[in-house]
């Protein structure tokens, strides 16, 4: 499993990518926001773990991109208001921060084999 983490805090993106590598056999690949297009041009992510203020303001352009990655996404996200799910992105799920690492690594697993689309935000 290949996982791209983009979170405009470094140290934040470091712990998921450190929950993850520990307690998945995956790879982790880490991305500011200003360069996870590129990842994204680059490589085939199963799962592309992004924070909601980078999509914020043009949801549909994220999700279009991470699907032609082949990924799907978990959400992620220091607003409480977020824990029941992003409005913008309905059905995509939210983890909070800072990471509670058995949360975090659940929704990644369900998001590697979760065959539903959730990548298609409302148009």
């Amino acid at each position: 499993m290949l996982v791209l983490i983009v979170d405009p805090e470094y140290l934040v993106a470091l712990d998921g990518e450190q929950v993850l590598s520990d307690a998945l056999e995956c790879d982790v690949q880490i991305a500011m926001p200003r360069d996870y297009h590129a990842a994204l041009e680059t490589h085939r992510f199963d799962v592309v773990l992004i924070d909601v203020r980078v999509v914020q303001d043009d949801v549909a352009d994220a999700a279009q991109r991470i699907a032609a990655a082949g990924a799907n996404v978990v959400l992620s996200s220091l607003s409480h208001v977020n824990a029941n799910g992003f409005a913008a992105w309905p059905g995509a799920p939210v983890v909070l921060k800072p990471f509670d690492d058995k949360t975090l690594i659940e929704a990644v697993k369900n998001a590697a084999t979760n065959d539903r689309d959730v990548s298609s935000p409302p148009a």
